[in-house]
């Protein structure tokens, strides 16, 4: 029976459920923060299919929105690290993210798929503000009122169910571990820290042995390029509503189709399966 995305998915017990916190914990926020991210990532499965309004009952004292805001599931935590937090104390800006890689569906004999992408977008309109770590996931697929929008997470969303109806796991990575402020900002510190992403980024693909890394624009694709790896790479564009334009120039045929978030992670889909298959 081909399994279907569930709560029971997200996240799943495996050996990244105690790796990748670790992972996160000793090379991006600190250790102090380990007990931090484990709650964090329980939290997240508690409230896969949960509203904003029961994910007020799930926020607990030391993960919850900043400035209480009632609009989202991300939650605020301190920097530990000293580099990092060196650094963004020199910055003097907030609205700093991180997106805590996650996973679907991963087994102990199935095709792993790695999904990079290239940064955790923060708003400085919110965040501003907040010098502390805005915590998320990729496409915010922890979040069940996000992934449901078609400006949102759908259409991730969507490529990850289509692929684990193959039978295959996915894991979910930015290249750039940090957002800080704004793009510009953002991609002149990530060019400052690029060693220390390419490092992390290794040490992730040493622990999840992807058989396909997809790469979600090329910035993704340039920090993937410094790791040592053999595994098989294509580079999409950015699933998000501004990258309409790009994903119809990689695939024309949605001109007739319609570039729906369905036809766009068909074409995902279909594109991912035949390149495992070369």
């Amino acid at each position: 029976m081909v399994p279907m995305l569930t709560p029971k998915l997200f996240c799943n017990e495996c050996n990244l459920r105690t790796e990748i916190p670790k992972l996160i914990a000793s090379k991006v926020t600190g250790n102090e923060s380990l007990s931090l991210l484990v709650a964090r990532y329980e939290q997240m499965r508690q409230g896969y299919n949960c509203s904003y309004e029961e994910w007020r009952t799930i926020f607990t004292p030391v993960l919850k929105p900043f400035k209480r805001y009632e609009d989202t599931t991300a939650v605020v935590i301190p920097i530990f690290d000293a580099k990092f937090r060196e650094d963004f104390d020199i910055l003097g800006l907030g609205a700093i993210g991180l997106d805590l890689p996650t996973w679907f569906n991963i087994t102990s004999n199935n095709t792993r798929i790695m999904i990079i992408a290239q940064d955790p977008l923060r708003n400085n309109h919110w965040y501003g503000d907040c010098h502390d770590l805005i915590i998320s996931s990729p496409f915010g697929l922890h979040d069940a009122v996000h992934r449901a929008k078609g400006n949102g997470g759908k259409m991730a969303n969507l490529l990850i169910q289509r692929l684990i109806e193959y039978g295959y796991g996915v894991y979910l990575t930015d290249a750039n571990k940090y957002f800080v402020y704004d793009r510009k900002t953002s991609m002149l510190y990530s060019k400052r820290r690029l060693n220390d992403y390419v490092d992390i980024l290794q040490q992730e693909l040493n622990l999840v042995k992807p058989s396909i890394c997809v790469c979600l624009g090329n910035k993704s694709k340039q920090v993937l390029e410094k790791c040592l790896t053999k595994v098989k790479v294509i580079v999409l564009p950015h699933l998000s509503g501004t990258a309409r334009g790009a994903i119809i120039k990689k695939f024309p045929i949605l001109k007739e189709k319609k570039s729906t978030a369905e036809n766009i992670a068909s074409m995902y889909v279909s594109e991912i399966v035949k390149t495992l298959e070369l």
